[in-house]
């Protein structure tokens, strides 16, 4: 009877909300490293390569041998059974903002990689490989002799071939956990930085949720999370709409 008062809301004002420090029990958020430098501009006026979109990359004709994330901590290989990894991934009413609306955004975060703390990566479930653009590339004041060859060519949502200009392997940060990422960097328009593939998700074990805008992955500290930049992400889609416009035409 008791329960069924509280579903039906009538014992509301005799209910405790959980408080600030018992949602932090639940999942820490993580911060980003301070003293790294931002890369958060990139140029999309002129579709002079062709144009990707947010299901980019949804197969590989020919998969590298050693297409394998290297996963560890501080420097230190991480056995894939620990004990820390079962800690389970919830998500509840908590998670919604209350001035999140109904929404149909991706999930994009900012997260540091190889010592910037890069905005608009675009977590694409979709995607079996991940995607470095070379406007980044540059602007991070990486060098072309970091490449590593590639062998195959990405497809995207409607079967046009790219060919990469090659691959480079660059660290990305989550928290504690640091992910040896291979990217394939391809000369291309897009408004994002970077697109990250399914396989680095799972190599966290981790669960990205574009309904509450949320990336939650275990640790040895307990479940983290990084929040998803709902503005970011649509202001991504708007110029990801013009830059297929400009295709068409």
């Amino acid at each position: 009877m008791i329960q069924k008062l509280i579903d039906a809301g009538d014992l509301k004002q005799y209910i405790q909300k959980e408080g600030t420090e018992e949602m932090a029990k639940r999942s820490k958020q993580v911060q980003l490293p301070e003293g790294n430098r931002s890369i958060n501009i990139i140029s999309c006026s002129e579709a002079t390569g062709p144009s990707l979109t947010t299901q980019i990359v949804k197969r590989i004709r020919k998969q590298f041998e050693d297409y394998c994330e290297l996963y560890n901590i501080d420097g230190v290989e991480v056995d894939e059974r620990e004990q820390w990894m079962n800690a389970p991934m919830t998500f509840d009413a908590e998670d919604i903002e209350e001035d999140m609306e109904d929404h149909n955004d991706p999930l994009v975060l900012t997260l540091p990689v190889a010592g910037c703390n890069i905005t608009k990566i675009l977590i694409d479930g979709g995607s079996s490989v991940n995607v470095f653009f070379y406007d980044t590339f540059n602007r991070m004041e990486l060098n072309d002799e970091q490449l590593i060859s590639s062998y195959y060519t990405i497809y995207g949502f409607n079967g046009a071939p790219t060919k990469p200009l090659g691959d480079i392997v660059l660290q990305v940060n989550a928290g504690p956990m640091k992910v040896a990422t291979r990217f394939s960097v391809l000369d291309a328009s897009s408004p994002y930085n970077t697109i990250i593939g399914q396989r680095w998700v799972h190599k966290l074990k981790g669960v990205a949720a574009t309904y509450y805008q949320y990336l939650k992955f275990p640790t040895p500290e307990g479940v983290m999370e990084i929040k998803g930049d709902q503005v970011t992400a649509r202001e991504c889609q708007a110029i990801q709409n013009q830059l297929n416009n400009e295709q068409d035409e």
